[in-house]
Protein backbone atom coordinates (compact mmCIF):
# COMPACT_ATOMS: atom_id res chain seq x y z
CA UNK A 1 0.00 0.00 0.00
CA UNK A 2 1.38 3.39 -0.97
CA UNK A 3 0.62 6.38 1.23
CA UNK A 4 1.20 10.03 0.54
CA UNK A 5 1.88 12.06 3.74
CA UNK A 6 2.20 15.79 4.43
CA UNK A 7 -0.36 17.86 2.62
CA UNK A 8 -2.28 14.77 1.53
CA UNK A 9 -2.74 13.29 4.96
CA UNK A 10 -6.00 11.32 5.07
CA UNK A 11 -5.48 9.88 1.60
CA UNK A 12 -4.07 6.45 0.79
CA UNK A 13 -3.83 4.28 -2.28
CA UNK A 14 -4.44 0.56 -2.53
CA UNK A 15 -3.97 -1.42 -5.76
CA UNK A 16 -4.11 1.75 -7.82
CA UNK A 17 -7.29 3.08 -6.19
CA UNK A 18 -7.39 6.13 -3.89
CA UNK A 19 -9.23 6.03 -0.58
CA UNK A 20 -9.87 8.66 2.07
CA UNK A 21 -9.69 8.09 5.83
CA UNK A 22 -11.35 10.45 8.32
CA UNK A 23 -12.85 10.54 11.82
CA UNK A 24 -16.34 11.86 12.68
CA UNK A 25 -17.33 13.64 15.92
CA UNK A 26 -18.50 10.28 17.34
CA UNK A 27 -15.00 8.87 17.04
CA UNK A 28 -15.90 6.52 14.16
CA UNK A 29 -13.08 5.96 11.66
CA UNK A 30 -14.55 6.09 8.16
CA UNK A 31 -12.93 4.79 4.98
CA UNK A 32 -14.33 5.64 1.55
CA UNK A 33 -13.23 4.31 -1.81
CA UNK A 34 -12.99 7.21 -4.30
CA UNK A 35 -11.26 6.15 -7.54
CA UNK A 36 -8.04 6.31 -9.51
CA UNK A 37 -7.79 10.14 -9.59
CA UNK A 38 -5.84 11.54 -6.65
CA UNK A 39 -7.26 15.03 -7.18
CA UNK A 40 -10.82 13.72 -6.79
CA UNK A 41 -9.86 11.91 -3.59
CA UNK A 42 -8.29 15.11 -2.24
CA UNK A 43 -11.50 17.07 -2.99
CA UNK A 44 -13.67 14.43 -1.25
CA UNK A 45 -11.40 14.46 1.79
CA UNK A 46 -11.68 18.25 2.13
CA UNK A 47 -15.47 18.02 1.68
CA UNK A 48 -15.76 15.47 4.49
CA UNK A 49 -13.58 17.55 6.81
CA UNK A 50 -15.85 20.54 6.23
CA UNK A 51 -19.02 18.44 6.83
CA UNK A 52 -17.57 17.12 10.07
CA UNK A 53 -16.75 20.63 11.27
CA UNK A 54 -20.02 22.34 10.25
CA UNK A 55 -22.60 19.53 10.47
CA UNK A 56 -21.10 16.93 12.78
CA UNK A 57 -21.39 14.55 9.82
CA UNK A 58 -21.21 10.78 10.45
CA UNK A 59 -21.27 8.40 7.49
CA UNK A 60 -22.77 5.56 9.56
CA UNK A 61 -25.70 7.71 10.67
CA UNK A 62 -26.22 9.06 7.15
CA UNK A 63 -26.45 5.53 5.74
CA UNK A 64 -28.92 4.51 8.48
CA UNK A 65 -31.09 7.54 7.74
CA UNK A 66 -31.14 6.80 4.01
CA UNK A 67 -32.15 3.21 4.75
CA UNK A 68 -34.93 4.40 7.06
CA UNK A 69 -36.23 6.77 4.40
CA UNK A 70 -36.17 4.09 1.72
CA UNK A 71 -39.78 3.21 0.82
CA UNK A 72 -41.09 -0.22 1.82
CA UNK A 73 -42.39 -1.92 -1.33
CA UNK A 74 -45.57 -4.00 -1.31
CA UNK A 75 -43.89 -6.92 -3.08
CA UNK A 76 -41.25 -7.16 -0.33
CA UNK A 77 -43.86 -7.19 2.43
CA UNK A 78 -45.90 -9.74 0.43
CA UNK A 79 -42.89 -12.08 0.31
CA UNK A 80 -42.37 -11.73 4.05
CA UNK A 81 -46.10 -12.28 4.67
CA UNK A 82 -46.23 -15.50 2.64
CA UNK A 83 -43.09 -16.78 4.37
CA UNK A 84 -44.83 -16.09 7.69
CA UNK A 85 -47.98 -17.89 6.46
CA UNK A 86 -45.97 -20.98 5.45
CA UNK A 87 -44.58 -21.20 8.98
CA UNK A 88 -47.59 -20.13 11.04
CA UNK A 89 -50.65 -20.84 8.86
CA UNK A 90 -49.68 -23.79 6.62
CA UNK A 91 -53.28 -24.97 6.22
CA UNK A 92 -54.36 -21.74 4.55
CA UNK A 93 -51.14 -20.82 2.74
CA UNK A 94 -52.44 -21.90 -0.70
CA UNK A 95 -55.50 -19.70 -0.24
CA UNK A 96 -53.25 -16.74 0.68
CA UNK A 97 -50.89 -17.43 -2.22
CA UNK A 98 -53.77 -17.43 -4.73
CA UNK A 99 -55.08 -14.11 -3.44
CA UNK A 100 -51.59 -12.61 -3.31
CA UNK A 101 -50.94 -13.31 -6.99
CA UNK A 102 -53.56 -10.73 -7.97
CA UNK A 103 -52.55 -8.29 -5.24
CA UNK A 104 -48.86 -8.36 -6.19
CA UNK A 105 -49.76 -7.89 -9.86
CA UNK A 106 -51.63 -4.72 -8.93
CA UNK A 107 -49.48 -3.31 -6.12
CA UNK A 108 -46.09 -5.10 -6.35
CA UNK A 109 -43.61 -2.26 -7.07
CA UNK A 110 -45.58 0.38 -5.18
CA UNK A 111 -44.53 1.70 -1.77
CA UNK A 112 -46.75 0.39 1.01
CA UNK A 113 -47.69 3.96 1.93
CA UNK A 114 -49.23 4.48 -1.55
CA UNK A 115 -51.83 1.77 -0.97
CA UNK A 116 -54.74 3.63 0.59
CA UNK A 117 -58.53 3.23 0.50
CA UNK A 118 -58.66 4.94 -2.91
CA UNK A 119 -56.11 2.51 -4.35
CA UNK A 120 -58.08 -0.39 -2.87
CA UNK A 121 -61.31 0.85 -4.46
CA UNK A 122 -59.50 1.07 -7.79
CA UNK A 123 -58.27 -2.50 -7.35
CA UNK A 124 -61.79 -3.73 -6.62
CA UNK A 125 -63.15 -2.04 -9.76
CA UNK A 126 -60.40 -3.60 -11.89
CA UNK A 127 -61.10 -7.04 -10.49
CA UNK A 128 -64.80 -6.58 -11.23
CA UNK A 129 -63.89 -5.66 -14.80
CA UNK A 130 -61.84 -8.86 -15.04
CA UNK A 131 -64.93 -10.87 -14.12
CA UNK A 132 -63.94 -11.81 -10.56
CA UNK A 133 -66.89 -12.74 -8.36
CA UNK A 134 -67.69 -10.60 -5.27
CA UNK A 135 -66.77 -13.52 -2.98
CA UNK A 136 -63.36 -13.85 -4.68
CA UNK A 137 -62.68 -10.12 -4.38
CA UNK A 138 -63.70 -10.18 -0.72
CA UNK A 139 -61.26 -13.00 -0.01
CA UNK A 140 -58.45 -11.04 -1.67
CA UNK A 141 -59.50 -7.98 0.34
CA UNK A 142 -59.32 -10.02 3.54
CA UNK A 143 -55.78 -11.21 2.75
CA UNK A 144 -54.71 -7.64 1.98
CA UNK A 145 -56.15 -6.46 5.29
CA UNK A 146 -54.32 -9.16 7.21
CA UNK A 147 -51.08 -8.32 5.41
CA UNK A 148 -51.39 -4.74 6.65
CA UNK A 149 -52.16 -6.00 10.16
CA UNK A 150 -48.90 -7.95 10.11
CA UNK A 151 -47.05 -5.00 8.53
CA UNK A 152 -48.13 -2.82 11.46
CA UNK A 153 -46.84 -5.48 13.86
CA UNK A 154 -43.53 -5.43 11.97
CA UNK A 155 -43.43 -1.59 12.21
CA UNK A 156 -43.63 -1.28 8.42
CA UNK A 157 -47.03 0.43 8.24
CA UNK A 158 -49.16 2.68 10.41
CA UNK A 159 -52.54 2.49 8.64
CA UNK A 160 -54.74 -0.22 7.16
CA UNK A 161 -56.50 0.78 3.88
CA UNK A 162 -59.45 -1.51 4.70
CA UNK A 163 -60.46 0.72 7.61
CA UNK A 164 -62.48 3.05 5.35
CA UNK A 165 -63.92 0.47 2.94
CA UNK A 166 -66.67 -2.14 3.10
CA UNK A 167 -66.70 -5.66 1.62
CA UNK A 168 -68.79 -6.27 -1.47
CA UNK A 169 -72.27 -7.65 -1.04
CA UNK A 170 -72.24 -11.30 -2.03
CA UNK A 171 -75.30 -12.80 -3.70
CA UNK A 172 -77.05 -15.63 -1.91
CA UNK A 173 -75.70 -18.87 -3.28
CA UNK A 174 -78.20 -21.68 -3.55
CA UNK A 175 -76.98 -25.28 -3.24
CA UNK A 176 -76.86 -27.30 -6.44
CA UNK A 177 -77.14 -30.93 -5.32
CA UNK A 178 -77.10 -33.80 -7.80
CA UNK A 179 -80.11 -36.02 -8.20
CA UNK A 180 -79.56 -39.77 -8.56
CA UNK A 181 -79.98 -39.34 -12.32
CA UNK A 182 -77.48 -36.42 -12.38
CA UNK A 183 -74.97 -38.54 -10.51
CA UNK A 184 -75.33 -41.43 -12.94
CA UNK A 185 -74.94 -39.15 -15.96
CA UNK A 186 -71.90 -37.49 -14.44
CA UNK A 187 -70.16 -40.77 -13.64
CA UNK A 188 -70.84 -41.99 -17.17
CA UNK A 189 -68.62 -39.25 -18.63
CA UNK A 190 -66.01 -38.91 -15.89
CA UNK A 191 -62.70 -40.77 -16.41
CA UNK A 192 -62.49 -43.93 -14.31
CA UNK A 193 -59.74 -42.45 -12.12
CA UNK A 194 -62.20 -39.72 -11.02
CA UNK A 195 -64.85 -42.16 -9.79
CA UNK A 196 -63.45 -43.08 -6.37
CA UNK A 197 -62.83 -39.56 -5.06
CA UNK A 198 -66.03 -38.24 -6.68
CA UNK A 199 -68.22 -40.84 -4.99
CA UNK A 200 -66.29 -40.49 -1.74
CA UNK A 201 -66.99 -36.73 -1.77
CA UNK A 202 -70.72 -37.41 -2.23
CA UNK A 203 -70.76 -39.79 0.74
CA UNK A 204 -68.58 -37.75 3.12
CA UNK A 205 -68.97 -34.10 2.12
CA UNK A 206 -65.19 -33.59 2.04
CA UNK A 207 -64.02 -30.52 0.14
CA UNK A 208 -61.51 -30.87 -2.71
CA UNK A 209 -58.59 -29.57 -0.62
CA UNK A 210 -59.53 -31.96 2.18
CA UNK A 211 -59.67 -34.90 -0.23
CA UNK A 212 -56.21 -34.04 -1.57
CA UNK A 213 -54.73 -33.90 1.93
CA UNK A 214 -56.52 -36.92 3.45
CA UNK A 215 -54.12 -39.58 4.76
CA UNK A 216 -54.58 -43.25 5.54
CA UNK A 217 -53.38 -42.79 9.10
CA UNK A 218 -56.45 -40.61 9.73
CA UNK A 219 -58.92 -43.27 8.58
CA UNK A 220 -60.21 -46.06 10.80
CA UNK A 221 -62.10 -48.68 8.82
CA UNK A 222 -62.62 -50.81 11.91
CA UNK A 223 -64.45 -48.04 13.73
CA UNK A 224 -65.86 -46.63 10.51
CA UNK A 225 -64.59 -43.09 11.15
CA UNK A 226 -62.43 -40.56 9.38
CA UNK A 227 -60.49 -37.73 11.00
CA UNK A 228 -60.19 -34.94 8.46
CA UNK A 229 -56.44 -34.54 7.96
CA UNK A 230 -56.53 -30.90 6.98
CA UNK A 231 -59.98 -29.45 7.75
CA UNK A 232 -60.93 -25.98 6.57
CA UNK A 233 -61.72 -24.96 10.14
CA UNK A 234 -58.28 -25.92 11.42
CA UNK A 235 -59.96 -27.84 14.26
CA UNK A 236 -60.18 -31.59 14.84
CA UNK A 237 -63.12 -33.01 12.88
CA UNK A 238 -64.17 -36.67 12.96
CA UNK A 239 -66.75 -38.03 10.52
CA UNK A 240 -68.65 -41.32 10.61
CA UNK A 241 -68.30 -43.29 7.37
CA UNK A 242 -71.30 -44.97 5.80
CA UNK A 243 -71.03 -48.41 4.21
CA UNK A 244 -70.48 -47.02 0.73
CA UNK A 245 -67.58 -44.83 1.88
CA UNK A 246 -66.04 -47.75 3.76
CA UNK A 247 -66.30 -50.03 0.72
CA UNK A 248 -64.67 -47.34 -1.43
CA UNK A 249 -61.73 -47.09 0.95
CA UNK A 250 -61.39 -50.87 1.16
CA UNK A 251 -61.22 -51.10 -2.64
CA UNK A 252 -58.35 -48.60 -2.92
CA UNK A 253 -54.72 -49.62 -3.20
CA UNK A 254 -52.47 -48.05 -0.58
CA UNK A 255 -49.50 -46.66 -2.52
CA UNK A 256 -48.39 -44.02 -0.04
CA UNK A 257 -49.59 -41.84 2.85
CA UNK A 258 -52.37 -40.14 0.84
CA UNK A 259 -55.75 -41.77 0.29
CA UNK A 260 -56.20 -40.09 -3.11
CA UNK A 261 -52.68 -39.36 -4.43
CA UNK A 262 -53.77 -39.20 -8.06
CA UNK A 263 -56.24 -36.29 -7.99
CA UNK A 264 -55.03 -34.31 -11.04
CA UNK A 265 -54.13 -30.63 -11.03
CA UNK A 266 -56.84 -28.41 -12.47
CA UNK A 267 -59.51 -30.93 -11.55
CA UNK A 268 -62.01 -28.16 -10.71
CA UNK A 269 -61.95 -26.80 -14.27
CA UNK A 270 -62.01 -30.26 -15.84
CA UNK A 271 -64.88 -31.32 -13.60
CA UNK A 272 -67.05 -28.45 -14.89
CA UNK A 273 -66.22 -29.46 -18.48
CA UNK A 274 -67.20 -33.08 -17.85
CA UNK A 275 -70.43 -31.97 -16.16
CA UNK A 276 -71.36 -29.88 -19.20
CA UNK A 277 -70.58 -32.88 -21.41
CA UNK A 278 -73.11 -34.80 -19.30
CA UNK A 279 -75.67 -32.04 -19.90
CA UNK A 280 -75.42 -30.70 -16.33
CA UNK A 281 -75.28 -26.91 -16.15
CA UNK A 282 -74.04 -25.08 -13.08
CA UNK A 283 -72.34 -28.16 -11.63
CA UNK A 284 -68.95 -27.70 -9.99
CA UNK A 285 -66.88 -29.96 -7.77
CA UNK A 286 -68.38 -28.25 -4.70
CA UNK A 287 -71.79 -29.57 -5.78
CA UNK A 288 -70.67 -32.98 -4.54
CA UNK A 289 -70.59 -31.53 -1.04
CA UNK A 290 -73.99 -29.90 -1.68
CA UNK A 291 -75.26 -33.35 -2.62
CA UNK A 292 -73.99 -34.94 0.60
CA UNK A 293 -75.62 -32.29 2.79
CA UNK A 294 -78.88 -32.06 0.81
CA UNK A 295 -79.43 -35.82 0.81
CA UNK A 296 -79.00 -35.86 4.59
CA UNK A 297 -81.31 -32.90 5.21
CA UNK A 298 -84.67 -34.74 5.07
CA UNK A 299 -83.53 -37.41 7.53
CA UNK A 300 -81.79 -35.55 10.37
CA UNK A 301 -82.31 -32.60 12.67
CA UNK A 302 -80.83 -29.20 11.84
CA UNK A 303 -78.22 -29.54 14.57
CA UNK A 304 -77.20 -33.02 13.35
CA UNK A 305 -77.00 -31.73 9.78
CA UNK A 306 -74.87 -28.81 10.93
CA UNK A 307 -72.50 -31.21 12.70
CA UNK A 308 -72.17 -33.59 9.74
CA UNK A 309 -71.72 -30.70 7.30
CA UNK A 310 -69.12 -29.22 9.67
CA UNK A 311 -70.68 -25.78 9.43
CA UNK A 312 -69.77 -23.16 12.00
CA UNK A 313 -72.91 -21.09 11.37
CA UNK A 314 -76.46 -22.41 11.38
CA UNK A 315 -77.37 -19.88 8.70
CA UNK A 316 -75.22 -21.84 6.25
CA UNK A 317 -76.97 -25.07 7.18
CA UNK A 318 -80.39 -23.50 6.73
CA UNK A 319 -79.78 -23.13 3.01
CA UNK A 320 -79.89 -26.92 2.73
CA UNK A 321 -82.97 -27.28 4.90
CA UNK A 322 -84.87 -25.37 2.23
CA UNK A 323 -83.77 -27.68 -0.58
CA UNK A 324 -86.35 -30.37 0.20
CA UNK A 325 -89.03 -28.45 2.09
CA UNK A 326 -91.61 -31.15 1.31
CA UNK A 327 -89.73 -33.50 3.62
CA UNK A 328 -89.81 -30.88 6.37
CA UNK A 329 -93.56 -30.54 5.90
CA UNK A 330 -93.93 -34.30 6.22
CA UNK A 331 -91.80 -34.25 9.35
CA UNK A 332 -93.97 -31.70 11.15
CA UNK A 333 -97.06 -33.69 10.30
CA UNK A 334 -95.80 -36.26 12.78
CA UNK A 335 -97.01 -33.85 15.43
CA UNK A 336 -100.57 -34.37 14.19
CA UNK A 337 -103.10 -36.24 16.33
CA UNK A 338 -102.43 -39.98 15.79
CA UNK A 339 -106.18 -40.73 15.81
CA UNK A 340 -107.17 -38.39 13.00
CA UNK A 341 -103.86 -38.46 11.14
CA UNK A 342 -104.16 -34.95 9.80
CA UNK A 343 -104.37 -32.82 12.91
CA UNK A 344 -106.85 -30.58 11.13
CA UNK A 345 -109.62 -30.81 13.70
CA UNK A 346 -108.10 -32.00 16.98
CA UNK A 347 -104.60 -30.47 16.98
CA UNK A 348 -104.33 -28.19 20.00
CA UNK A 349 -103.50 -24.51 19.71
CA UNK A 350 -100.25 -25.24 21.57
CA UNK A 351 -99.23 -27.84 18.97
CA UNK A 352 -100.16 -25.52 16.11
CA UNK A 353 -98.05 -22.78 17.65
CA UNK A 354 -95.12 -25.18 18.01
CA UNK A 355 -95.34 -26.11 14.32
CA UNK A 356 -95.57 -22.47 13.29
CA UNK A 357 -92.56 -21.51 15.39
CA UNK A 358 -90.55 -24.43 13.99
CA UNK A 359 -91.30 -23.42 10.40
CA UNK A 360 -90.48 -19.78 11.13
CA UNK A 361 -87.21 -20.74 12.79
CA UNK A 362 -85.97 -22.45 9.64
CA UNK A 363 -87.09 -19.68 7.30
CA UNK A 364 -90.53 -20.71 6.02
Amino acid sequence: MARNGGVDRGLFRREGVWWILWVCPYGHRHREKIGTAKGLARDYYQKRKLQVKLEGFCLTEAKAQREAEKPVLFQDVASRYLAWAERERPRSVVFRQCAMKHLVTAFGPKPLTDIDSEALEGYIERRKGEGAAPATINRERTVLGHLFTKARTWKLATLNPLADTDPLKEPDEHPRPLSADDEARLLSVLPTRYHAFTRFAIHTGLRLGELRAQTWKDTDLEQGTLTVTRPKSGKREVLPLNQTARRLLTSLERTGPLVFPDIPEGVSTRFVEYAKRAGLEGVTFHCLRDTFISRLAPHVSATTLMALARHRDLRTTRRYLKVEDAHLRTAVERLADPETGDGSSTQSSTEKMAVTQLLESIGF
